[in-house]
């Protein structure tokens, strides 16, 4: 090595690139004349985590002031370059130490600038690259005397994505994003061993492929202290997430604003999380515990413990997005939330929950509750009881009043004896309530009635027309299973001062977004008197049956059915009005008035009728209107009878349905000239 074109070639044990560098250094730190070259070759080195492969290295020029350095093939940490050169023009040699104040590096065709110092008395190698403008990755690297080892990464605008081929491949790619901080390295011959980062990182923005889990504009910092314990680490971090948004197939989070301390351990087998805080802003802060299975790629187990949560914020940031399918999708939540939940073996086994003045309103108008206060201990094993007290409620608008709740609770089973609800002055009493979680699906069963409800009450809560008089019912047994409701039986009603009975219902998916009911309805003896003056239609004394056959709605409009109005049988007073008999032929429409005999009748304000009756079988979005009997081009709705007596025909027999209910509309509205009577 100590003449013209002198040579050093050797094979060094996988001892580590500082064990390498100390190799070199008798030779690196001699004094040579300016003609000297020396040539060193190197076949392999490596140690934990690093190797190269021929290695060689020529010193030339005045005072060896040029260094070429070549690997072919250099693996760092699980990565692999080939063909990487480094050259330094000014290259300074001293009697401790070698240094390249500008040098070039190239890897795969690209040339950045670098500069390096090596310092053989302190064992120390100080190296620095600028691969864009403001932006500096530089690393300080020492042996200590006990044989170990030191290193400090100091990174000044790094762009993220340089440490995009260091990421696992089923991670989100990064496509932007600076760093700032120092991260600390120890370690020795068995490899690292500990690690002290404090980084901050701005602008984040990345995304898969699919587009489910995707980031932007994202800031924050990163404490983490690490220490290898034989073959297990322990680590602590500290996570602020400031500002930026992300979507995590179902969560998006809208901005920063959470925080996250925690500690725990790592091995071959689990991330273990011993204790850990969680705040987010909006929601509150939880304690956390639990595992991670690393070899299953699941949670193992998970213990959350959270008090004074704002229910509105929790439901929106973390509960909202996955009941996107149900009918608690569209909800607004307030109050205030208790919370302790455990998870093992992949199932909840103990939810404890107490909700403090909680309203929960669904956005479609279906239910509500108002007042809500409960304490619900549930475990998975063994019986509990929780006791809800509610201020008030609501269901497809009708309001009932405030009630308490004991519900008896065994694993996935739920039960109540008897309950009373306050509804319209009247009561709903549920009866047997029982409901049971059975292979991944909720049924439920359940009997009652109702007692007396005004109908005025009652049609005002559902925005109708007010109806007059009661109602009333018997609601045998209910059943609901695969997202159906049945009942057993028949639901049986006061209403009109008559008996309504609805048989063969069935309602699907009841509160998902396109509900569908099959029904049939038989009304007998209904006071027309109490029906008439409900919607303004004009008197008319008498009574009616309606049948309404085959009923088929979708979203609660109909669809199909077969309905029939007729007078009822019986001798009774048979009276309408000359305002009824308007309206009755508006809903014929053009040509049914014509069928008002036009002569002295219309001097008078009320006439006798034999029979009157009304029908529609409803396909495709039009009705077949019938009568009671046929006439010449038509169908007969009212037959006079008696002095002074009056008939009318309706010649439309196709109305559409759309049509026939704006009529109605309009009639029940007054926009009909009434006849004052």
């Amino acid at each position: 090595m100590t003449g013209r074109g002198g040579r050093a070639v050797g094979r060094l044990p996988r001892q580590g690139l500082l064990g390498a560098l100390l190799f070199a250094a008798p030779i690196i730190s001699l004094p040579a004349p300016a003609s000297q070259e020396i040539h060193l070759t190197i076949a392999d080195i490596g140690g934990p985590g690093f190797s190269a492969e021929s290695v060689s290295a020529r010193l030339s020029g005045p005072g060896l002031s040029r260094l070429e350095l070549h690997l072919g093939r250099l693996a760092l940490a699980g990565r692999a370059w080939r063909d990487l050169s480094l050259a330094c023009a000014d290259t300074r040699i001293e009697p401790s130490a070698i240094r390249c104040g500008r040098g070039r590096l190239v890897v795969h065709g690209k040339s950045v600038p670098v500069s390096f110092a090596y310092l053989a008395a302190a064992k120390k190698l100080e190296f620095s690259v600028t691969p864009a403008p403001a932006e500096q990755w530089r690393v300080v690297a020492a042996r200590l005397a006990d044989g170990s080892w030191q290193a400090t990464v100091t990174i000044n605008g790094g762009r993220v994505s340089r440490l995009a081929p260091w990421l696992h491949a089923q991670w989100p790619r990064i496509g932007q994003g600076r760093l700032e901080g120092v991260v600390k390295l120890r370690g020795a011959a068995g490899g690292l061993a500990a690690v002290d980062a404090a980084v901050s990182v701005a602008g984040l923005a990345f995304s898969n492929a699919s587009g489910l889990h995707a980031g932007d504009k994202v800031g924050g910092a990163l404490r983490l202290r690490a220490q290898r314990r034989g073959g297990r680490w322990d680590w602590r971090a500290d996570l602020d997430w400031r500002k930026g948004e992300v979507f995590w197939q179902p969560l998006y989070f809208a901005e920063g604003g959470r925080h996250l301390t925690a500690r725990g351990s790592l091995d071959a087998r689990s991330v273990t999380l011993e204790r850990g805080t969680l705040a987010l802003d909006g929601v509150g802060s939880a304690d956390l515990a639990g595992s991670w299975d690393r070899a299953g790629g699941r949670l193992a187990d998970l213990t959350l413990s959270a008090g004074g949560l704002d229910l509105g914020g929790l439901y929106r940031v973390l509960l909202q997005p996955f009941l996107q399918q149900t009918a608690l999708a569209d909800l607004r939540v307030r109050g205030a939330a208790d919370l302790e939940w455990q998870y093992r073996d992949g199932a909840t086994r103990k939810l404890d929950l107490r909700l403090a003045q909680a309203d929960i309103e669904d956005g479609r108008g279906r239910f509500a509750l108002h007042g809500l206060n409960a304490s619900v201990p549930w475990t998975a094993r063994g019986p509990a009881r929780a006791e809800l007290a509610i201020g008030g409620a609501q269901l497809l608008h009708i309001p009932l009043g405030a009630v308490r709740v004991p519900v008896e609770m065994n694993g996935s089973s739920f039960a109540l004896g008897r309950l009373e609800l306050p509804v319209l002055g009247g009561r709903l009493t549920l009866e047997d309530f029982r409901a049971s979680l059975l292979n991944g699906s909720w049924q439920w069963h359940f009997s009652g009635g109702l007692t007396p409800v005004s109908m005025e009450d009652f049609t005002r809560a559902l925005d109708l027309p007010v109806m007059h008089g009661t109602l009333s019912g018997v609601i045998p047994g209910v059943d609901y299973r695969d997202r159906t409701v049945t009942v057993d039986g028949a639901l049986l009603f006061k209403v009109f001062d008559g008996t309504a009975v609805v048989k063969d219902l069935v309602i699907y998916d009841p509160l998902g977004r396109a509900p569908r009911l099959n029904a049939n309805l038989d009304m007998r003896d209904l006071d027309l008197g109490l029906l008439t003056r409900t919607f303004s239609f004009g008197n008319i004394e008498g009574r009616v049956d309606a049948q309404v056959n085959d009923l088929a709605l979708s979203a609660w409009q109909p669809v199909r059915f077969d309905a029939r109005v007729a007078s009822s049988a019986g001798d009774y007073p048979r009276k309408i009005s000359q305002k009824a008999v308007e309206n009755i032929s508006a809903l014929g429409g053009a040509g049914a008035a014509a069928a008002i005999q036009r002569s002295f009748l219309r001097f008078f304000h009320e006439f006798r009728y034999a029979k009157l009756g009304l029908s529609c079988v409803l396909r495709n979005g039009v009705c077949l209107m019938g009568g009671v009997e046929r006439a010449p081009q038509g169908y007969v709705i009212v037959k006079g009878g008696g002095i002074p007596a009056i008939t009318v025909i309706g010649y439309n027999r196709y109305v559409d349905w759309d049509e026939l209910l704006e009529r109605l509309k309009r009639i029940t509205q007054g926009n009909v000239q009434p006849v004052v009577h």
